[in-house]
């Protein structure tokens, strides 16, 4: 006999175990229905960089500031490391840090903190994490974010899954691809299933079952190409770091009207790195290596090809932001996510018992537990 379930997800990327969590939280009988054998796709493909500071204002931020909560309860449950806390920004240019301190004067800005260059001797003091392994001659400023902490996406996402299993009791079907889906009734090639409702996470799936239903939205797919180097023995990041060019690419930074300046200086000094999208993004694993990226190229389907200018360039990056000797890469994969130019994120409510749900601005990671949470909200309340 087939049984009913209350929330029936389709995709077990982060969107989809996030909700697959929050339902479970509400009291629904749940299950994700994933058409490979494990989780392939964007969700591990990341820097596991779970970003608070930065998002663009409003939901996004919101989304992720909730987020965070979820991720600091469930992480110690489910055996998931969070590897390392904190962010870095490294500001090289004083219209960098006029926008750093304007943000310290916004809502999001809350418990961030701006060091000028003569502050650089006092870090240790101030008890922050050893800022000894960043490049710190040329700098300004650093802005530092106490929000941001990172985990092993390719760990963390099978270990989400196995804990929701195990303590969440939500029933997980691999290797079944949905085919269609009619009122109740969900097929796929091996089994039916019922379900009062159903919510589509296809994750970077621009085609498949969620096509029909998110046509008339103008998304193209982000190619990124990411790097995993050795460094030097003992060489250990404070947190995650980043270059004042992502001041210029985070909305959260870049809406801000300080950011006007920084831009166009931008556009003046990395003509190359503005063609690929390349800001850097530097985290580091439990074995000492890094994860370094990105760029970001923009199509209607996934860039096959990587291209050796391209990490050359992010390497470049790499080593005027760090003290970096030893930089051998260890590994290459592409990264990949959904964009869109007007919108963060699409609940998409096809029916009373079918929505879509994507985050289409690369921020899964750090956004998918809101998005799931005020899904389900609305859903639950339109329904009542």
């Amino acid at each position: 006999m087939t049984q009913m379930y209350d929330l029936l997800v389709v995709g077990a990327g982060i969107v989809g175990l996030a909700h697959a969590y929050e339902a479970s939280k509400r009291g629904l009988k749940v299950a994700v229905v994933e058409k490979d054998a494990q989780c392939v796709g964007a969700s591990i493909r990341n820097f596991g960089f779970v970003t608070v500071s930065g998002q663009s204002a409003k939901d996004t931020w919101r989304r992720a500031v909730y987020a965070s909560e979820q991720w600091a309860l469930i992480a110690p449950q489910a055996g998931i490391d969070i590897i390392h806390r904190g962010s870095w920004v490294v500001c090289q240019r004083p219209e960098a840090v006029c926008v750093a301190q304007a943000f310290l004067k916004t809502t999001m800005g809350r418990d961030c903190q701006f060091f000028s260059k003569d502050q650089y001797p006092e870090l240790p003091a101030l008890g922050h994490a050893n800022t000894d392994n960043l490049n710190l001659g040329s700098s300004l400023g650093l802005l530092y974010s106490p929000h941001e902490f990172r985990v092993e996406s390719r760990e963390a996402i099978p270990q989400l899954a196995a804990w929701l299993a195990s303590a969440c009791d939500v029933d997980f079907f691999w290797g079944m691809e949905v085919l269609s889906i009619d009122g109740m009734r969900v097929n796929t090639p091996a089994q039916q299933f019922l379900a009062q409702r159903v919510v589509i996470c296809p994750g970077a799936a621009i085609h498949g079952i969620a096509k029909p239903y998110l046509s008339h939205h103008d998304l193209k797919l982000c190619t990124l190409q990411m790097l995993r180097i050795r460094p030097d023995a003992q060489f250990v990041l404070p947190g995650s770091v980043m270059t004042d060019n992502s001041l210029a690419r985070y909305l959260g930074w870049s809406e801000l009207p300080e950011a006007v300046a920084l831009k166009q200086v931008i556009r003046n000094e990395m003509p190359e790195y503005i063609a690929e999208g390349i800001h850097l993004i530097a985290v580091q694993s439990a074995d000492g290596s890094l994860v370094v990226g990105d760029s970001h190229r923009y199509g209607r389907s996934e860039q096959v090809f990587s291209s050796e200018h391209i990490d050359r360039l992010i390497i470049q990056l790499l080593q005027q932001t760090l003290r970096i000797t030893r930089c051998d890469i260890v590994e290459r994969w592409s990264g990949v996510y959904l964009s869109s130019d007007v919108e963060d994120a699409i609940i998409e409510a096809v029916s009373p018992t079918l929505r879509v749900a994507v985050v289409s601005s690369g921020t899964g990671a750090s956004t998918a537990f809101g998005l799931a949470s005020d899904n389900l909200d609305d859903w639950l309340r339109s329904t009542t």
